[in-house]
């Protein structure tokens, strides 16, 4: 509860205390930061945020719902958006940011948020593709 970040507090605070109580020295703590990783995951949600303000995601909207065949064209559709997108930036990002937007599309065209599940669905299986869609792929692949 003294924590407002959540696990990025509960991480950064073990490992203060880890060093504070000499479980690891300060050169073993600060050899295991991968910049680099957090350097792309930083990198990956500037873009987002610029495509955000771009009104990126009202473009895609009105590109996905044109000439749409109705409710499963459009779960195709964002299936096909949100593996291509998870693959490109994290799978994290890639919901967060779409999430909005679906429920958006679901709204406009009177249908459930089942669409939802087709989001998380097909983000885990773009993912995959590529080491950037996980943080976890990316420790792996370096």
């Amino acid at each position: 509860p003294f924590l407002p970040n959540g696990r990025a507090a509960g991480s950064l605070l073990g490992a203060m205390l880890m060093v504070i109580f000499r479980v690891i020295s300060p050169d073993q703590a600060y050899a295991a930061i991968d910049l680099p990783i957090l350097g792309l995951l930083f990198g990956t949600m500037v873009v987002s945020v610029y495509f955000e303000r771009a009104d990126m995601f009202k473009y895609l909207g009105k590109l996905l719902a044109w000439k749409s065949l109705g409710a499963k064209d459009l779960i195709f559709r964002i299936c096909l958006i949100s593996a291509l997108s998870s693959a490109l930036f994290t799978n994290d990002t890639s919901c967060v940011v779409l999430t909005e937007f679906v429920l958006r599309i679901a709204r406009q065209h009177n249908l459930p948020p089942h669409p939802l599940l087709a989001l998380a669905s097909s983000a885990n299986i773009g993912l995959s593709a590529t080491p950037i869609g996980n943080p976890q792929n990316l420790v792996i692949a370096i």
